[in-house]
């Protein structure tokens, strides 16, 4: 996934509009959400293998998965449904918004499919098939959340800042429509945060009632 553009050489091009991305490459989206997945698979291939050997029941194991879980709902999900359904939005609508007219000869419509559109089905399967429970309380995965898109938002400005734009469309945002961009950014994250849960109790028969939100 992320590493299909972290391992591009974007060093060859004599486009400035790509050379840019030496450097840029780290602090895009994708590359973010994707490398959440990168410490997420293995847990879930350790709980799921010792599932196997019927040793769920060890301390372990319960342990991670619930660190998988929180892992999972407060992170993975949410980033990578906001960044993936945005992007395909943006790619119909005027993909210039996201990248340079030269991009597509260094990253091809399939490996924009292979970090793009695998991630978002690896999230929804992930959220169908592996039961969970609605918290008790969703103060840490605010926090969590928040941290995250804080982090991330401060890499853009701070890029901004230096004339380094992320996206290119970022070039033509006044400051109050870049504000109104960061405002999006969290209520996009927390819709999805937030839906999960009405999906994880029809699948999983939880009831809102039972557990008590702070």
């Amino acid at each position: 996934m992320s590493l299909v553009l972290l391992n591009k050489d974007f060093s060859s091009s004599d486009d400035p509009d790509i050379l840019v991305y030496l450097n840029l490459k780290w602090k895009l989206i994708t590359t973010w959400f994707n490398m959440l997945t990168v410490l997420y698979i293995p847990i879930c291939i350790y709980c799921d293998w010792q599932e196997l050997r019927r040793k769920a029941e060890l301390r372990n194991v319960k342990n991670l998965k619930q660190i998988r879980d929180f892992y999972f709902t407060n992170l993975i999900l949410p980033a990578t449904l906001y960044a993936d359904i945005l992007f395909w939005n943006l790619w119909n609508k005027n993909k210039l918004i996201l990248m340079p007219v030269n991009a597509d000869l260094y990253v091809s419509v399939w490996e924009q499919h292979s970090m793009h559109t695998a991630s978002l089905i690896f999230v929804s399967l992930d959220l169908i098939l592996v039961p969970r429970q609605r918290p008790k309380t969703y103060k840490w995965g605010f926090i969590v959340l928040s941290m995250y898109l804080i982090s991330y938002i401060w890499v853009c400005l701070n890029s901004i800042v230096k004339g380094e734009y992320v996206y290119p469309g970022l070039k033509t945002l006044s400051t109050y429509k870049l504000s109104c961009l960061c405002i999006h950014l969290f209520i996009g994250h927390l819709f999805y945060y937030t839906g999960q849960w009405f999906i994880i109790d029809l699948l999983w028969g939880q009831r809102r009632n039972t557990h008590k939100v702070a």
